[in-house]
């Protein structure tokens, strides 16, 4: 993917951020909601990475295990690379330089020491290696192996060898990265970087460049800030609002009535998309408060509570803990996987059609 492809003063700043990082050999986290954007510009930086003289990247995608309460070693497998790689059923191997090296997944001990003599080759054989784990969170739900540990080994003993790791959980992602922030460990000279959604100048900008692309006009520019406004800036939802309006107008529908047509399926599509994520969130955090605690703060909005004003709530429509001090942890963790916000000890949902599905009956 071509930097050029990339929207929104934010997106490109982080990407060229991330890029640099990467070439001093930092560790690099990329923290952001689902479809803003991270998997773009982690693409753009390994397509520019490759372009650099024998630099190689190897590519991990774990967002299809989001939901998923435990992931074995056999999930732990490479989507792309820069290298040649052959996938079997119980190993997959990678080819560089004429060396291949098979990481067998039929038991734990055989996967660290094949992974590790991958990482040991890859290091031996480029310049820079870089390698990307894209939805990095789930990796703490990994059976039976701290990946942790191989990870540790491969900042301790190989210096050309950049990490890169992108979570839509931040809070989680961050926790099981360094859980005791006290204590020196493989994070200690990460670079945190946040993708921001697009402004609604960026998402109206985006919308009429793009339809001119396809030659249509849009005279009332009100209905492209409503839309980009009602899908949160997320630039998955706009994207897929623009596409929509192209294809109703391409089979004939006037655009005045194209636009708010596309609208109205857009914002079903993010809510069932929203939907999806609180149903992952909730095969994981089984209990039934965290979704009483959202509604909560849906329905307050634009207010935003203290976590005792919460409770008492809570208490009103008796769905509230045992204790006052338990809602805190239902705070924290929805806060870590990016549902909700804090900022001076009161809570709220950013979003405002996560709001809207909250509040719907």
């Amino acid at each position: 993917m071509e930097e050029e492809c990339l929207w929104g003063e934010g997106h490109r700043n982080t990407a060229e951020k991330l890029f640099q990082a990467v070439l001093r050999g930092n560790i690099s986290v990329l923290l952001g909601p689902r479809r803003v954007g991270k998997t773009s510009v982690v693409n753009v930086v390994a397509e520019k990475f490759t372009k650099r003289r024998n630099h190689h990247y190897i590519y991990f995608n774990f967002s299809r295990f989001i939901g998923a309460r435990a992931i074995s070693i056999s999930d732990v497998e490479p989507k792309r690379t820069s290298l040649r790689l052959i996938t079997m059923s119980k190993s997959y191997a990678l080819s560089l330089r004429g060396i291949s090296v098979e990481v067998r997944k039929t038991s734990i001990e055989e996967f660290t020491s094949d992974f590790s003599t991958l990482v040991r080759v890859l290091s031996q054989n480029s310049a820079r290696g870089l390698l990307i784990f894209d939805e990095a969170q789930v990796l703490a739900r990994l059976k039976n192996l701290d990946f942790r540990g191989l990870l540790q080994e491969i900042t301790d003993s190989y210096p050309n060898i950049s990490l890169i790791f992108t979570g839509s959980m931040p809070g989680l992602l961050m926790e099981y990265l360094n859980p005791d922030a006290s204590k020196p460990n493989f994070m200690r000279s990460a670079e945190i970087f946040t993708l921001p959604r697009w402004s609604v100048v960026e998402g109206v900008e985006f919308l009429r460049r793009g339809f001119e692309s396809y030659g249509i006009n849009v005279k009332n520019e009100l209905e492209l800030e409503r839309a980009v406004r009602e899908l949160g800036g997320v630039p998955g939802f706009v994207s897929y609002y623009g596409l929509t309006v192209t294809n109703l107008v391409r089979r004939g529908v006037a655009v005045e009535k194209a636009l708010p047509r596309a609208l109205e399926e857009s914002r079903k599509y993010a809510l069932d998309e929203w939907k999806k994520d609180l149903e992952a969130f909730l095969n994981v955090y089984s209990s039934p408060i965290y979704v009483e605690v959202l509604r909560v703060l849906a329905n307050v909005y634009p207010s935003a509570l203290r976590g005792a004003e919460v409770y008492r709530e809570l208490e009103k429509a008796e769905k509230a803990p045992r204790r006052i001090q338990h809602i805190y942890k239902y705070l924290d963790t929805l806060e870590k996987a990016g549902f909700i916000r804090s900022e001076g000890g009161r809570y709220w949902i950013e979003d405002p059609l996560l709001r809207v599905l909250l509040m719907s009956p």
